[in-house]
């Protein structure tokens, strides 16, 4: 989509970009900041006062640069503002809290057995209220709450504004569900929703190894399979706001998943709540990742099948994500451990060969994500962070405005 511009927008874009060269570089100069956004030292003057004069940005020092006099550094104040997320599904909550330099006040997480959404709206809304009080922050600091949930997601939905957008194979009963009504009525806080893998990618990006990588691919791994993309810097969603879901692509063999699909899909081979019952079912624990990090090392029978039929499953289809999208990394990550996910990484190398051109020498990297089992509960928690300060055009036009100028929970 084109869009027109006046100059009210294009300072606000200029605002962010200020600001995400000093969250990105910082501690930097102003000069540094006027070299990498070909803005005028006058301008990023301008800009800079006004961050620090809003509290979102600290002088961290002066460094001696030549004659005169020294040139200040300038940082984030990462207790500016805070930002809470919570990754949902069929079979867990996991909540973090972040300050304005992703750094994590606070976590938790707890098993859930397919609740009810009148339960699991109620756990999500004690859960956040239960983080204010205990961090002892003041809620005009909390900038809002994002809340992670399997996709795919309904495309005709705003995901800041519209309830009844949840897939019901994903989470039966759960069609028609207020749950943005509802958060936002109780906790008096903005609500943004999303799909838990294009979450994770966002978070990667923002927070992770990610920073400083021009477009990758998050394969993301939770109570199924699904995946996130990130094109030039910005969160690639798509025509309908499911792109990556790479859970329901068509697969050659039957998979045990327990889902009413017509044909076997890709996510039947990653349903981590069936492995977690069958090897329960058969005396081991298998409750927590650690529990699944630990039978890995033993080289549980159970959990090595499921793994060697889903890695095989995958290899091709990453094969078909280097050739359309040409990423610069593909990122393993999600709620399965990092030394499964190491596994993983190695068997899918050593299987890709036979899949490639000899002619394309340059080849994405195949990483291991660096946000951990709670990558989406991360990635939510970032949501409204990156809604008010990314340098994202469409992110801006959306704004009001009357505070297209300002940064805070109602710009």
């Amino acid at each position: 989509m084109l869009f027109g511009t006046n100059l009210q927008y294009a300072n606000s874009y200029n605002n962010r970009i200020v600001l995400e060269i000093i969250r990105l570089h910082g501690p930097v100069s102003r000069m540094d900041i006027s070299r990498r956004t070909h803005l005028t030292v006058q301008t990023v003057t301008n800009i800079t006062k006004k961050l620090e004069k809003s509290g979102l940005i600290l002088e961290h020092s002066r460094q001696i640069s030549g004659r005169g006099a020294p040139a200040a550094q300038l940082k984030i104040n990462e207790d500016a503002a805070y930002s809470i997320g919570i990754d949902f599904d069929k079979d867990h909550l996991t909540a973090v809290m972040l300050n304005m330099n992703g750094k994590i006040c606070y976590e938790m997480s707890r098993d859930l057995d397919f609740p009810s959404p009148e339960e699991a709206l109620d756990l999500m809304s004690s859960t956040v209220t239960d983080i204010i009080q205990d961090q002892k922050v003041s809620k005009k600091k909390i900038w809002g709450v994002g809340i992670g949930l399997p996709g795919p997601m309904d495309p005709t939905k705003d995901k800041m504004q519209s309830d009844d957008m949840f897939n019901p194979d994903a989470l039966p009963g759960w069609d028609h569900t207020p749950v943005l009504r509802y958060l936002k009525d109780r906790l008096g806080l903005p609500i943004i929703t999303e799909n838990n893998a294009s979450a994770a990618a966002i978070g990667e990006h923002w927070y992770g190894k990610g920073k400083h990588i021009n477009s990758f691919f998050f394969l993301y791994f939770g109570a199924g399979l699904g995946g996130g993309l990130v094109i030039r810097g910005q969160l690639y969603s798509g025509h309908t706001g499911n792109a990556g879901e790479l859970g329901y692509f068509p697969s050659s063999l039957r998979a045990d998943n327990g889902h009413r699909f017509e044909h076997d899909h890709l996510g039947g081979y990653f349903n981590m709540p069936l492995l977690k019952q069958k090897m329960i079912n058969a005396g081991y624990p298998a409750s927590s990742q650690k529990d699944l990090a630990s039978r890995f090392d033993e080289s549980n029978p159970i959990l090595m099948e499921w793994l060697k039929t889903g890695t095989e499953q995958l290899v091709p289809l990453i094969a078909a994500v280097e050739y359309l999208i040409d990423p610069e990394v593909i990122f393993l990550g999600g709620r399965l451990p990092e030394n499964i996910l190491a596994w993983m990484r190695q068997r899918i190398l050593d299987a890709l060969p036979p899949h490639r051109i000899p002619r394309k020498s340059v080849r994405p990297e195949l990483e291991i994500a660096s946000s951990g089992i709670d990558a989406a509960a991360l990635g939510v928690a970032t949501l409204p962070l990156y809604t008010i300060l990314a340098p994202v055009p469409e992110l801006l036009m959306k704004q009001d405005l009357r505070h297209a100028d300002h940064f805070g929970p109602n710009s």
